[in-house]
């Protein structure tokens, strides 16, 4: 059976004659055609078909009676005229406002290591992972344990930080010194997976990390020296050795230098039968850097650590680490012909060039920074050779009893103006706390100082909470000094204190920490960082990091003025940038700065009694400052 919708070709014939018929009549000329499909079902076509006239435009002959037309003529060359002189004065107008107009402030290249705070840890005394007493290394801080406070350093606004020696040592492990592989990591403070770990985690939150690093010596039990004392070809030279003076060279010294402990600087070796030099204690004998061998090792320490992905570091004993050549010369003055020697300057050109060598990109930058106890122009030499950042000792030696706001006045002037970069220390490893230094009244004025100065500042752990120096008995003093009849460094050493557990949660409440914990009356991070405890150290050193992320702070011009004898101030302006106004009063009653700006934005109070911002017309009245307070305002 056929299906009923089957096409029949004689009617499909049928139409298309039809069509072809009509397809030849002028008023299907310009036709629009449209095509309706059939209702479903139905064998049926609809066709709609209509004309619409449309205007085809002008012809030649008309458009050339236009364009020849005097008036379209004019017309079109006033136009064309009105356009270039639209133009030309654009043109003129565009160079007249970029010749006049004032330029945007240009803002200097800064490296992270110059907008960055540094926070300095001790690894033995800052966090122990260790949670049972039978662990190995219970009680001594750890890579683990620095790992699990990242995000305390992150919250606290620390970028980068500097962890002191922990490398593979000898039997004096007190600051982890007397190396005995530069490569390894002693195992009281973890393994290299540690380190990995560690630099790891950080390296995900932007976080920079610097390094100890400690050419001057090494320690008794390092292989070097073992191979040396026994002459051992190759290795004669890489300590200095001389010989004793007559009539008995074993007991007689070669000459008359001194440590820095201001102690006899030979010690005999009877393996060897000679005397070796030692700038700090006899357990760390000095390395020979006027051999070449000795530095290539030192330069492939660098690499080594460089490799695995550290920032920087922080030469030790940067002063000492060439001595005088001829060890037959008697020294007329202490340190005469063993600090600052013209070698050293060489030996940091050469780090210098295999630092930059790592520093790629930007924001991957590199650093070499050092202590130097300024004498004469020697800061200055040490830049010229290629150390990024100084630590000055322009904070850490005010005694803020003797020395008033004149003093200070008068020490930051000279600091600040000399145009070096510096990082600022209110206290370190080998000198006392400045919370014991300076009264609570004065600790936040010296945060002030510390992190609002220009330069980098360099946090002691613990400053944050004002942590004070700890007690420790004489009869268990830990420091290796304390035998030399030397002033012990144990209080300044003492763990971390986290929070009101036993160990001040330094180590499991179990665990005997290498050092004493300092009770300083429950002044922990915990403690600072509670509720109802007023305004705190911490909370303040958080305030002003922040702060300091302003352009002003980063890369200001700074002026250091007295506006009495009581309040000394600074201002830090960045051309095109809000400036600011640091006050910090250290006497009476007293009031000012009607003549720094009109309006005062506070933007820190160290009394925590003001909301912060908080604008303040100084045509109406002056601001008012009390004994001990300090103010951050924005002008």
């Amino acid at each position: 059976m056929e299906n009923e919708n089957t096409n029949h070709p004689e009617e499909k014939r049928s139409l298309k004659d039809e069509l072809d018929e009509t397809a030849t009549h002028d008023e299907f000329d310009d036709s629009k055609v449209k095509f309706l499909n059939g209702k479903q079902g139905m064998d049926e076509c609809i066709v709609e078909v209509g004309s619409d006239v449309s205007f085809t435009g002008l012809g030649k002959e008309e458009l050339m009676k236009y364009a020849t037309d005097p008036f379209w003529v004019r017309t079109r060359m006033i136009l064309m005229i009105l356009f270039w002189v639209g133009w030309v004065a654009m043109l003129v107008a565009a160079i007249v406002i970029i010749v006049v107009a004032p330029k945007c402030p240009e803002r200097p290249s800064l490296k992270w290591y110059q907008t960055d705070i540094v926070y300095q840890i001790n690894p033995k005394s800052f966090k122990d992972s260790q949670t049972e007493a039978t662990q190995e290394g219970a009680g001594t801080g750890d890579l683990k344990g620095i790992s699990s406070k990242v995000d305390y350093l992150e919250d606290l606004g620390v970028n980068a930080f500097w962890i002191n020696s922990f490398y593979k040592s000898g039997e004096n492990s007190y600051d982890y010194n007397d190396v005995v592989d530069h490569k390894k990591i002693d195992e009281s403070v973890g393994t290299m997976g540690d380190f990995d770990t560690l630099r790891k985690q950080t390296k995900k939150k932007g976080m920079k990390m610097v390094v100890d690093f400690i050419p001057n010596h090494t320690g008794k039990k390092h292989e070097w020296f073992t191979k040396s004392a026994a002459k051992e070809a190759g290795y004669e030279d890489y300590y200095i050795w001389a010989d004793g003076k007559n009539p008995d060279p074993a007991t007689n010294p070669p000459n008359d230098w001194v440590t820095e402990y201001n102690l006899p600087a030979w010690t005999y070796d009877s393996t060897r039968k000679q005397w070796y030099y030692h700038s700090y204690l006899p357990d760390y004998p000095d390395l020979n850097l006027r051999n070449d061998e000795v530095v290539k090792e030192l330069d492939s320490v660098l690499r080594f650590w460089l490799d695995k992905g550290v920032d920087g570091f922080a030469i030790q004993g940067l002063q000492r680490m060439v001595e005088m050549n001829d060890t037959s010369q008697s020294e007329t003055m202490e340190g005469e012909l063993t600090v600052d020697q013209p070698g050293n300057l060489d030996l940091v050109k050469r780090w210098r060039k295999i630092i930059n060598s790592y520093s790629d990109k930007p924001g991957r930058e590199r650093v070499l920074i050092a202590h130097v106890e300024a004498n004469g122009n020697n800061t200055e030499d040490y830049y010229d050779a290629g150390i990024h950042i100084v630590l000055t000792d322009g904070l850490l030696d005010v005694d803020p009893i003797t020395c008033d706001q004149t003093c200070l006045n008068e020490k930051l002037a000279t600091l600040v103006g000399d145009g070096r970069w510096k990082g600022w220390m209110v206290d370190n490893e080998k000198s006392s706390r400045f919370g014991s230094k300076v009264d609570e009244t004065l600790q936040k004025a010296w945060q002030a100082l510390h992190l609002l100065l220009p330069g980098t500042a360099v946090v002691y752990y613990g400053d944050e909470i004002g942590m004070k120096n700890g007690g420790v008995s004489p009869g268990k003093i830990v420091d290796p000094l304390n035998a030399l009849n030397q002033r012990s460094r144990d209080p300044y050493r003492t763990p971390m204190l986290w929070n009101s557990e036993k160990n001040a949660g330094f180590c499991a409440p179990d665990v005997t920490p290498w050092l004493p914990i300092n009770s300083d009356d429950g002044n922990t991070v915990e403690y600072n960082n509670a509720h109802m405890v007023g305004y705190t150290t911490y909370k303040s050193f958080k305030d002003l990091a922040k702060l300091r992320q302003h352009e002003s702070f980063q890369f200001g011009k700074t002026e250091v003025k007295l506006m009495n004898e009581d309040i000394l101030y600074f201002t830090r302006k960045a051309e095109g940038f809000p400036g600011f106004l640091v006050a910090i009063n250290r006497g009476g009653k007293t009031a000012g700065f009607t003549d720094v700006a009109e309006k005062l934005t506070l933007l820190y109070d160290s009394t925590g009694a003001h909301s912060v911002p908080e604008v303040f017309n100084t045509k109406e009245a002056p601001i008012g400052f009390n004994d001990g307070e300090v103010y951050v305002f924005q002008y």
